[in-house]
Order: structure tokens, then C-alpha cells, then sequence
């Protein structure tokens, strides 16, 4: 065996060996929590975050498994705003209407996305790449005149971006999807490709910024 696959099967070890202990914790991490812990646990075979996002993969496909399910929580730099209330057992609800302009930070706790009951009187949902335009049209209190919600992933989308998009999009299945984004952005090359196999929805309308 040469020594990039010996170390490759070593990490795939010591990746699932950290995760049985966060589970048996209770406890959820993101991504770079846990290479920080494998680099400190094992510096020897985890150098770099590539090396551990290639062996979550690895994991993932051995196990056939969610990352969730290992404890590994999704990381999200995802925000939202506008006509969208979130309800979450037992704890109190927030109005995204009344929010500053930065809006509501998503979690990257898919468990926890999913427990949410979601309620709104928007006519449509407005994808935007941009944070800087997101914040720009929330200071503008756009829902108000339009009465939208707005989500961004401020970049290129994260997977609790994309879950919550996912809900509302099954939340309201009549609601129009907009997607306010650059012509020759990955982010529209990212949905041209995955659409399908994201399932998130039906027609998604382009406004794209020259």
C-alpha cells in the first residue's frame, strides 16, 4: 500500500473515531471545529481542512450516512428577512419583518431548520447573491412595498442555505423564487447544474445584474 493510501485509510479512522466521541457527547461541530480537534488529536495526518473535508466525503460514502448524523453541523454564512415568521417548539418566535438590515443568521443545525414551522403572507421569495445588495434592499425595507422575503447566501450557496430554501420552497409551493444574481456567476452556474438533484424547485426565475 503506498503511503498516501495508508494515511488516506488512517484518516477515514480517526475521522469516524471523533465522531463517535462528539455523538456520545451530545455535541455538534462544525466543519473547521473539527479539524481543529483532528489537527490537534492527529497532526500528523490532517495538515490542512481539505484533507479533512475529503475525508467527511469518504465517511459520508462508506457509511451512507448524512453528516448530521455524525455530528458534524452544517456551516452557514446564510441570512434572511422580510415576510417570514419562524416558529420553533417551545421557544419564542421570530418575526423577520422587523429585523435589522443584516436580517436573521441561518443555522447550520439541519435538525433544528427542520423542527421549524414556518409562516408568511409573501407573495414571493427573492433569492440574492450578493450580501452587499441583500443588505442594501433590507435597509430599504423592500418587503414592505413588495411583499417578499428575501434569503442570501452571501456567495456561493451552503447546504443550510440551500435546506431552508428547500422548506420554503415545500412550505409554499405557489410562492414565486427569484434569483437576483450576476450573468456569469458560479452561483447561477451551481443551480443550472444541481437543480434537479436539489429538488428545490419547480421554476426559478432569473434577474440577472449586468
Amino acid at each position: 500500500m503506498r503511503e498516501n493510501d495508508a494515511k488516506a485509510f488512517v484518516r477515514v479512522w480517526k475521522v469516524m473515531e471523533m465522531c463517535y466521541k462528539i455523538l456520545g457527547e451530545g455535541k455538534l461541530v462544525t466543519q473547521r471545529e473539527l479539524f481543529y480537534k483532528l489537527l490537534s488529536d492527529s497532526p500528523k495526518y490532517f495538515s490542512c481542512q481539505r484533507h479533512v473535508n475529503q475525508t467527511i466525503q469518504d465517511v459520508v460514502s462508506l457509511l451512507r450516512c448524512t453528516r448530521q448524523s455524525l455530528g458534524i453541523m452544517a456551516s452557514s454564512r446564510g441570512a434572511l428577512i422580510g415576510r417570514l415568521v419562524l416558529h420553533e417548539p417551545e421557544e419564542e418566535h421570530i418575526d423577520c419583518s422587523i429585523l435589522g438590515p443584516s436580517g436573521h443568521a441561518i443555522t447550520g443545525d439541519l435538525n433544528q431548520l427542520s423542527r421549524l414551522n414556518l409562516s408568511s403572507d409573501a407573495r414571493y421569495l427573492i433569492l440574492v447573491e450578493k450580501d452587499a445588495i441583500f443588505q442594501r434592499l433590507a435597509e430599504d425595507r423592500l418587503y414592505n412595498q413588495l411583499p417578499c422575503i428575501l434569503i442570501t447566501a452571501k456567495g456561493y450557496p451552503d447546504i443550510a442555505t440551500r435546506f431552508i430554501l428547500h422548506r420554503l420552497s415545500q412550505t409554499f409551493p405557489n410562492m414565486p423564487i427569484f434569483a437576483l444574481v450576476d450573468w456569469l456567476s458560479p452561483f447561477k452556474c451551481f443551480f443550472c447544474e444541481r437543480k434537479h438533484f436539489l429538488m428545490l424547485i419547480c421554476i426559478l426565475f432569473w434577474l440577472f445584474v449586468f
